[in-house]
């Protein structure tokens, strides 16, 4: 029985994920302190996405233990270039970054979503984000996550007319910053923690859920 009961729990352990130094043994490796946040690929067909996705990401990664260059200025040096997406630094090589500005690491961020769905009687918001941490230094990938939220919007009072109406408001007036702070805490959770951070190399056992494919 007590084999039984150490098979089923080492079953469900494999089943949540795995060890951060097993999926990201090069962020343990090399230490980055220091990230760079690339302007944002955005897949969608909202214009907004990329700016309003910006605003989000400076305070969880510091909150990780990371400097994160400022983006405002980052993206202003870009901009003197021409560069306001990142689709435009496709092929620019990550060591590129260590000679411009002295990082260790970038991160890249690609939105796949960021829509409002409404089908008349239920509706709901999603928000896909892939996020991968590329050495400065050595080109290498050290993490990557890509992940989903999904927010219902769906009013279910028990009046249909009323609640026809609720779901197109919410659906219509949905605030993405929450959303997209909310999914940042999923994505950053499962990354190494940086040098400043009070659990740095303490949390190499941490079980994480793998980069969804």
């Amino acid at each position: 029985m007590k084999h039984l009961i150490f098979l089923l729990t080492l079953l469900i352990l494999i089943s949540c994920g795995s060890a951060k130094k097993t999926l990201y043994p090069g962020m343990y490796g090399e230490m980055p302190t220091s990230l760079l946040f690339l302007p944002v690929v955005n897949k969608t067909t909202s214009a907004e996405a990329q700016l309003l996705y910006a605003s989000t990401v400076a305070e969880p990664l510091s909150n990780s233990g990371f400097y994160v260059f400022p983006i405002e200025i980052t993206d202003e040096f870009f901009k003197r270039d021409g560069i306001t997406l990142g689709d435009q630094l496709k092929g620019v090589s990550p060591l590129k970054y260590k000679e411009m500005f002295g990082t260790d690491a970038i991160l890249a961020v690609t939105i796949h979503k960021w829509d409002t769905n409404y089908f008349v009687v239920s509706g709901d918001v999603t928000v896909e984000l892939e996020c991968t941490i590329t050495s400065a230094k050595t080109g290498n990938v050290l993490w990557n996550q890509r992940k989903e939220y999904v927010v219902p919007t769906t009013s279910n009072s028990g009046n249909i007319l009323a609640d026809l109406i609720v779901t197109a408001i919410n659906s219509a007036t949905v605030d993405y910053v929450p959303i997209a702070q909310r999914l940042n805490i999923m994505v950053f959770g499962t990354m190494p923690f940086g040098k400043y951070h009070n659990r740095h190399l303490k949390d190499q056992d941490d079980i994480v859920q793998e980069a969804k494919k």
